[in-house]
């Protein structure tokens, strides 16, 4: 039988807010890094048009920005599903 079947709605509608909320976490940290990345571009272009540096590419920057964004959003989703699931599991023990 479907775990899902068996579950109240109750559970299963929090653990779809859980989920909807990892979502928006994961998008506002990749938002994060990637508004991160465009910064730093634009600090070492300001540093190669004074001198100081070599001219950025700005591919490798992004791609290098979005790389890490995906890495630390999903840590931090990750880290909000399990505990929002582990409190839905955790309140389940308790009224049983």
């Amino acid at each position: 039988m479907n775990i899902v079947a068996r579950l109240p709605v109750r559970t299963v509608t929090l653990a779809v807010l859980w989920l909807l909320v990892a979502v928006a976490v994961w998008n506002g940290f990749f938002d994060l890094y990637v508004s991160r990345g465009a910064r730093e571009y634009l600090q070492l272009q300001a540093e190669f048009e004074l001198g100081r540096g070599p001219g950025p590419a700005m591919a490798e920057v992004m791609a290098r920005a979005s790389r890490d964004g995906v890495r630390g959003a999903s840590l931090w989703a990750a880290v909000v599903l399990a505990a929002g699931w582990a409190t839905l599991a955790w309140g389940r023990r308790r009224q049983e």
